[in-house]
């Protein structure tokens, strides 16, 4: 008898008790996830970022340059370097300063005819102050506009607004007798001697040539931000600054200096790079450590437990003939069985009578008819049956029956 056979499906609380961990662990990402979102402060804002559309950003002045036709790039790798036939260079106020040698190749390059717009520099880039002798003044002003005092810039108006409620930051041209003030902090309705007063004093934007170039000095707050573009209309300074740079120039912003170490090699080039700096790399990695956690709790190192040979249980003799007629019956070798039941009892007959086993059937049972002394009717009529059942593709249980006749019509034909 067939064993019956029994489900393999564990019970739902056994399951549910085997789902715990992965359920646990998956309950703690999700708590640590959210916590995460919750107390992680939004990204604070980077000035002069070249890709920010926030007001100290520097979207809109790029997209604009490009806009115009320029090749726009920017610096970086491990050191500083400027791209071949650069046109023109920004310098915003950097994180990292300026070395003598960069110092000394950026005047040299000014000097053979590149156009240099400076923001800046701040007290602490000393080589680039002492490059062309222009710092950030260390006093502040409170006048509330902006006033032409040189007519360097015949597209502009004459007063430019800014940030009332901001103290004003200029220009300390002292070092740079070369240097000449363009816009200046005063009041719009001042005199003649009062606006060259402040062009000495407070000057926001000075322009000086050096060898074949030339350089503009622009003060924190006259920078061509997202803010200063939309707001106090400084995109007017730009065609005087793009006097000197020919169409389709190349235009570069030193990014390099700009955010220091903190973005040297952005770009990523590697499966290693996209692990270790992108966000998705850091879910990928996260997702690792968690699931080889998992597993090693529940003791799958290397995969599942090996079973050990003491668990075994040997096969009854029942199981290998069952196994083998499913896979007969699965191959559809009944046919060939039938065959050969069929051969073996001609062949049995022939050699017990003389006769030829490859006659057909309807001879084979002539040439029986007419042996003397001949078969039985009885035997004839159970030979005949036997070999017609045997060609018309018996069924199992069928094919079962014509060979247990076979085995009878040979033994009593002896």
């Amino acid at each position: 008898m067939t064993p019956p056979l029994t489900s393999s499906r564990m019970p739902f609380p056994t399951r549910l008790q085997s789902l715990a961990t992965p359920l646990a662990i998956t309950v703690l990402v999700a708590i640590l996830l959210l916590a995460t979102l919750l107390t992680t402060p939004p990204p604070e804002p980077i000035p002069y970022d070249l890709d920010a559309s926030h007001p100290t950003g520097l979207l809109g002045l790029r997209l604009w340059l490009t806009e115009l036709g320029y090749d726009v790039q920017r610096t970086g790798g491990l050191r500083f370097e400027l791209p071949a036939a650069t046109d023109m260079l920004f310098v915003y106020p950097n994180q990292l300063s300026y070395n003598a040698a960069e110092a000394a190749m950026l005047r040299a390059w000014v000097e053979q005819g590149g156009t240099l717009v400076l923001v800046g520099p701040a007290g602490e880039d000393r080589e680039l102050i002492a490059a062309f002798g222009v710092r950030v003044a260390s006093e502040l002003s409170y006048e509330n506009e902006q006033v032409q005092v040189q007519p360097l810039l015949p597209e502009g108006r004459r007063v430019y607004p800014r940030e009332w409620f901001a103290p004003g930051v200029t220009l300390d041209l002292s070092d740079a007798p070369q240097a000449v003030p363009v816009l200046a902090l005063a009041d719009g309705d001042s005199d003649r001697v009062t606006l060259i007063e402040h062009a000495v004093r407070k000057p926001v934007v000075a322009v000086q040539s050096v060898g074949e170039g030339v350089v503009w000095h622009l003060a924190p707050g006259v920078d061509l931000t997202n803010l200063n573009l939309a707001e106090y209309q400084q995109g007017e300074l730009l065609p005087a600054l793009l006097r000197t740079t020919p169409a389709g120039g190349k235009i570069v912003f030193d990014a390099y200096h700009l955010f220091g170490f903190s973005r040297v090699g952005e770009q990523i080039a590697t499966l290693q790079d996209w692990l270790y700096r992108t966000p998705t790399g850091w879910a990928m990695l996260f997702t690792l450590l968690v699931t080889g956690g998992f597993l090693l709790l529940e003791g799958r190192r290397l995969g599942p437990p090996l079973v050990t040979v003491a668990q075994t249980r040997g096969r009854e003799a029942a199981e290998y003939v069952r196994a083998m007629a499913n896979l007969h019956r699965r191959a559809g070798e009944h046919v060939a069985l039938a065959q050969h039941h069929h051969h073996r009892l001609k062949v049995g007959l022939a050699r017990r009578h003389a006769l030829l086993p490859d006659l057909p059937d309807d001879q084979f049972l002539l040439a029986l008819e007419s042996l003397s002394p001949s078969l039985s009717p009885t035997q004839l009529a159970a030979v005949r049956t036997t070999l017609i059942g045997l060609t018309n593709r018996p069924q199992e249980k069928q094919l079962v029956e014509l060979a247990a006749t076979v085995d009878q019509l040979l033994n009593s034909s002896h």
